[in-house]
């Protein structure tokens, strides 16, 4: 780690600057625009956008963070200056759709340009569309097959047509529900003396898939333009582990989900002045559907049902005013409304067990006022400054009733500086607000982990200030090296509390903290003779602090990996019309507390080769194969919440399925 750091620093320090291969500076010679045109990527034949905007050097494709509001939960991928009209089409989403032939350039865009909302994130890529007319139809198949199953077959069909500045098209997919997680192991208990209580062979295994469809309009309407979008989406996915010893009966744990999800996404845009811009969005989505959670066995006969319908209603405005080329001033505001409704049982060996809010309502009505200015002091030198203003209502009705209002207050800072050429600095200091899963205010259950939980009627959300340094080095043509600094000091973080009667709740623990260390490097290798090959480092140290509810110790935060890293290889061979590569992840670690128990999930040597080839006709054939050592996962349950003294230890050591891909498509 600490040698990974360095040379990320080293480089960040020494490397000299240097001309950036296939890329010009944008915007009157700013340095913070980056622009990308088609022949930059023509060596790695790529299909779709997506494809493309995956080669750009030092960026990475987010679809959005879970943070409240449409502001910040947009991912960084905009189209033609914006992003989708809905939050259910993501920005991976319409890139995968769009065929590579209608991209004009790519540009991307270090710390904001005129015109454009970042909405809080520091780097993002604007893809530029050709408009003249064309249409395209693209036929994907595809293939998972699992060592010992199941073989799932996928396939996707889309159509596009653009003519003159309006665009349609439509996609429809069978899809795959999956989980790489699962194979075949043993389970060991042992008591605190380190004794053996039992051995156990379990295995987990999973099926699953759905279909979607999807379909989008754009085109001038009037004095402005409309960007429509809505799709639909089925799944239903069945998960089971089962715990065995020869000659006695096994214990079998089930997790069964049908779920449907519904969207519809609607941005009108329009110029009022050659500097006054109005857009507006109206997003709508529904999600329905049950799941059940069953364990059997000896002496074993449990049950929970749930039944779930959610939904969510934006409608948001936004006023651009580019006051000069170098100041511009957006205001607006962002209505919200958020609902689930749900009703759950659960029995045990055929008793009902009463649980807290089984049953319950929860409706969130938000509104949001914000404002923000972008200042362009000199081609090295940009200024954001914002402040957004919320206010929400929770109500909860059903097992029982509450009423809770908030207010937020959410300012943004960010600053970005050039000091050489391919050198930049990019400050940020900002306040998040976590988005809340309506799910954790009802019971839930994981029968396998002996975990039943309520609902928690006093939950609030997660709140983060941050402080944030990112410098980047850019060198040898498509060489990037960047390193990110992070402090976080967090209040109400979200974690899982006690309840009366031996359950626990999700809930709010108190004031914590997280400190990131992150470095990434890409290397071009055309210097050891791979004219197009690249490698991609990438590590990140993540330190963070909590004190439990239960012991009041300090502790790290659930579900946080204190150290995380992957290792990319990719090598372009367009005289062979192919493309291959390597995706290495060597470890991590993930711990879950619990007032009755503490869990470990660890993984090592996560590998996956693959490789495409294109045809002269069109048709890319890919295959790929995942490799992984056994996982572990650990588990220490208490006797008691008081003294915290260990009952058992539970030891699982899973032989995951290794899995091949395969798949055709061709665009015509």
């Amino acid at each position: 780690m600490k040698h990974l750091i360095c040379s990320a620093a080293i480089a960040l320090a020494t490397f000299a600057p240097a001309a950036v291969f296939a890329q010009e500076p944008a915007n009157g010679g700013a340095e913070n625009i980056l622009v990308y045109e088609p022949a930059f990527f023509a060596a790695s034949s790529p299909a779709n956008a997506l494809d493309m905007v995956s080669r750009i050097p030092g960026f990475s494709v987010s679809d959005g963070a879970s943070v409240r509001g449409f502001a910040g939960a947009g991912g960084n991928v905009l189209i033609n200056g914006s992003r989708p009209a809905s939050k259910d089409d993501t920005g991976s989403s319409v890139l995968s759709r769009t065929p590579a032939s209608r991209v004009e350039r790519i540009e991307l865009i270090r710390g904001g340009a005129p015109g454009i909302d970042m909405q809080g994130q520091s780097v993002v890529v604007n893809v530029i569309l050709r408009s003249e007319q064309s249409r395209q139809h693209t036929v994907m198949a595809q293939l998972h097959a699992f060592e010992g199953g199941p073989t799932s077959p996928t396939g996707r069909y889309e159509f596009s047509s653009s003519n003159n500045g309006t665009q349609w098209g439509f996609q429809i997919a069978r899809t795959l529900a999956m989980s790489d997680s699962t194979g075949w192991g043993t389970s060991i208990r042992r008591d605190a003396s380190g004794a053996i209580i039992s051995e156990e062979r379990l295995r987990n295994s999973f099926d699953g898939g759905g279909w979607s469809t999807r379909g989008n309009w754009s085109g001038p309407v009037g004095e402005g333009r409309v960007e429509i979008t809505g799709g639909y989406n089925w799944f239903e996915y069945n998960d089971e582990l089962s715990f065995s010893v020869p000659g006695s009966p096994e214990r079998l744990f089930s997790f069964d989900d049908d779920a449907s999800r519904a969207d519809l996404g609607v941005r009108y845009e329009r110029a009022l002045s050659d500097t006054l811009n109005l857009e507006s969005r109206l997003i709508q989505n529904y999600r329905w559907g049950g799941f059940t959670n069953g364990a059997s066995g000896p002496g074993l006969d449990q049950q929970f049902e749930a039944e779930r319908d959610s939904g969510e209603t934006i409608a948001r405005g936004v006023l651009r005013w580019q006051r000069s080329e170098t100041l511009t001033w957006e205001g607006g505001g962002e209505l919200a409304y958020n609902f689930m409704d749900t009703s759950q049982s659960f029995t045990s060996n055929g008793v009902p067990v009463a649980l807290p809010l089984a049953s319950t309502l929860v409706e969130e009505i938000r509104g949001e006022v914000f404002g923000q200015a972008s200042w362009r002091r000199s081609d090295t030198l940009r200024l954001e400054a914002g402040l957004r203003l919320e206010h929400s209502t929770i109500r909860q009705s059903g097992d029982a009733s509450s009423e809770r209002s908030f207010f937020y207050p959410k300012p943004r800072l960010a600053l970005t500086w050039d000091p050489q050429e391919n050198r930049q600095v990019r400050l940020r200091f900002e306040r998040e607000l976590g988005q809340l899963n309506f799910g954790d205010f009802a019971a839930s259950t994981s029968l396998s982990n002996d975990q039943v939980r309520g609902g928690n009627l006093d939950l609030r959300p997660q709140q983060r200030w941050i402080a944030e340094a990112v410098f980047e080095q850019r060198f040898n043509g498509e060489g990037v090296a960047t390193l990110t600094l992070r402090h976080d000091a967090i209040s109400d973080v979200i974690d899982v509390i006690p309840l009366d009667g031996g359950l626990t709740a999700i809930g709010n623990i108190g004031d914590g903290s997280l400190t990131r260390v992150a470095g990434n490097v890409r290397l071009p290798l055309r210097d050891l003779g791979l004219e197009r090959g690249r490698v991609t480092v990438n590590v990140q140290y993540d330190h963070t602090r909590v004190t439990d509810p239960t012991t009041g110790e300090s502790r790290q935060i659930s579900r946080v990996r204190p150290l995380t890293g992957s290792i990319n290889f990719e090598n372009d061979v367009p005289d062979w019309n192919l493309r291959w590569g390597v995706n290495y992840t060597p470890y991590f670690r993930e711990t879950t507390f619990n007032p009755d128990q503490k869990r470990w999930f660890e993984l090592r040597n996560y590998i996956t080769l693959f490789a495409e080839y294109t045809f002269d006709n069109g048709l890319a054939a890919y295959a790929a194969v995942t490799l992984w050592d056994d996982f572990r996962i650990d588990r220490d349950v208490y006797s008691d919440r008081v003294t915290q003294a260990l009952a058992f230890r539970e030891e699982q050591r899973i032989d995951p399925r290794d899995f091949l891909q395969l798949r055709l498509r061709r665009t015509f």
